[in-house]
């Protein structure tokens, strides 16, 4: 089979060195050899074909899906980091008490039904008759068990301290759980939908997708476990109805234009500039229409970024539209709020800007200037050095040289690390997993691996501890307005998020949770 994690050898594929690309670097900028080598070599050229509905399936084989990443044979749903191959995988495999449909709406996954009662402080959930991948009848006190493990051990930063309203999980008969909350949580729902959330024993999951393994693909055909069957469904003879695996940016889009791979899923702006590069159809590139949080974090509380004007400085010398234009997103809006405004209805939740919002670029530059100067005059008149870690890709590049000229205007050097590596500024690029203001506050405060400001936390705790709408916009105003001042997070845009797919592919509509599932791939039965 071709196709699997790398280029297939027959493939007709070509690398070209190009003299331009469609994307922009400001000529001022440094440019690392990795960069240079992006600029002359990224192009991809093919031979002419027509991709057609028809290539999603194959030849009249199993939808062949890609995602960028490396995908796992037991993912962890539970890890810091769990990859977009590894999510679709657990999604598919063991998805949680509820999941996301093709609109990102709340759907049913192991609960058939559930009720919200006691004016939103308890949830029941009643599950489907199921069995796990060894054959054993789900029961209750399994699903409570992992979920009670999920909402107590770690969690993946977007999620840290999203549970805190939960008082119990309990079993209430064999088939039927409760989740029990100190106030009401209208959000709870969707954050039971993540990923991370998902069900899975040592084993394997309940479904409602099996999966069986050729190398590092995983072969997947749609599987509901009867509780009363008398042994677990076997999956070693059946013909798989999807396959799916990870790879590379550039494999896997190259893949897609050849016709070898159906979809592609799991796009971020990292790996956005390869699509001009292939020469991808735009009827064939699906945006998300996702909200989030897409800036670098102030994640060393030492040297430059220690005082608050000087992280002022930074976020004023950053030019955010000159940097999203190099990348060539249409319709991508820069930001400087920490917020989107479509989070609250109220206007007094309305996004906090910062002071600097209103003077045009020039002016914010002369002032980060002067106080670049400032700190150095005090200390020893060495130009400060910000180690900035992002994730690797072109993307990422573009966005790194346009912010070391940009600093670098202001008498500020960077020094580009790996994303895991110890930093001073780290992107952040994560989707909301709720609507609401709130989220956006939460994530940026204390106990979230940031620099924190202690001041502004009671401010932000007191926004879940009001359930009049009108105190709880204030509050939001209040800690908008603290952390916007302290200015520890500095915004750039919404996070991009994207899929590759022939138009007549329905199940993979863009939502705003940016959420897909396989599920939605498998074609139904005739």
């Amino acid at each position: 089979m071709r196709g699997r994690g790398e280029i297939g050898r027959r493939s007709r594929l070509k690398i070209c060195l190009p003299l331009e690309m469609r994307v922009q670097v400001p000529p001022s900028a440094p440019q690392p050899a990795r960069w240079r080598w992006l600029l002359r070599g990224i192009a991809i050229c093919t031979a002419p074909f027509t991709l057609t509905a028809c290539s999603l399936f194959g030849d009249n084989g199993p939808v062949s899906v890609g995602a960028f990443g490396t995908l796992a044979r037991h993912p962890d749903p539970a890890a810091a980091i769990l990859n977009e191959p590894n999510a679709l995988l657990v999604d598919g495999t063991a998805r949680g008490l509820v999941g996301f449909d093709a609109d990102g709406q709340i759907e049913a996954g192991l609960a058939g039904r559930w009720t919200v009662i006691d004016d939103g402080r308890s949830y029941i959930f009643r599950l489907r008759d199921a069995r796990w991948a060894d054959g054993r009848r789900v029961v209750a006190a399994d699903v409570v068990a992992l979920l009670q493990r999920r909402v107590d051990g770690p969690l993946p930063a977007a999620l840290r301290g999203e549970f805190s309203a939960i008082e119990s999980i309990r079993a209430m008969t064999e088939q039927v759980i409760e989740i029990r909350l100190t106030r009401a949580q209208p959000h709870l729902l969707d954050l039971l939908a993540s990923p991370a959330m998902g069900l899975r024993r040592r084993a394997g999951g309940w479904g409602p997708l099996a999966v069986r393994w050729d190398g590092g693909t995983a072969m997947l055909r749609p599987v509901l476990r009867a509780a009363d069957a008398p042994e677990a469904d076997t999956v070693e003879d059946e013909p798989p109805a999807l396959m799916i695996w990870g790879g590379s940016a550039a494999n896997l889009i190259a893949q897609y234009v050849e016709g070898d791979i159906g979809v592609v899923m799991g796009g971020h702006f990292d790996q956005w500039p390869y699509l001009a590069a292939a020469g991808i159809d735009a009827g064939d590139i699906r945006r998300d229409p996702v909200a989030g949080l897409f800036g670098l974090a102030v994640v060393a509380d030492n040297g430059l970024l220690t005082e608050n004007l000087a992280r002022d400085a930074v976020a004023m010398a950053i030019n955010r539209s000159s940097f999203i234009a190099a990348l060539d997103v249409q319709d991508w809006a820069a930001q400087a709020a920490i917020r989107p405004p479509s989070t609250d209805n109220s206007s007094l939740a309305r996004p906090y800007n910062p002071a600097w919002i209103e003077f045009s670029m020039a002016e914010r530059r002369r002032r980060a200037r002067a106080i670049v100067q400032d700190w150095r005059s005090r200390n020893g008149n060495a130009a400060p050095v910000l180690r900035i870690a992002l994730p690797p890709g072109p993307g990422s590049a573009i966005l790194y040289a346009h912010v070391r000229r940009d600093l670098g205007s202001v008498g500020i050097a960077t020094r580009r690390v790996n994303a895991g590596a110890s930093a001073d500024l780290r992107l952040i690029d994560e989707v909301a997993p709720i609507s609401g203001a709130a989220w956006y506050l939460r994530r940026i405060g204390c106990n979230r691996g940031l620099m924190c400001d202690r001041t502004a936390q009671p401010l932000i705790d007191a926004i879940s501890e009001t359930v009049d709408d009108d105190v709880r916009a204030q509050a939001i105003a209040r800690a908008d307005e603290a952390l916007t001042r302290f200015g520890a997070f500095i915004p750039l845009a919404l996070p991009l998020r994207w899929t590759l797919a022939p138009r007549a592919v329905d199940g993979l509509r863009p939502n705003v949770r940016g959420r897909h599932s396989l599920i939605r791939l498998i074609p139904s039965p005739d």
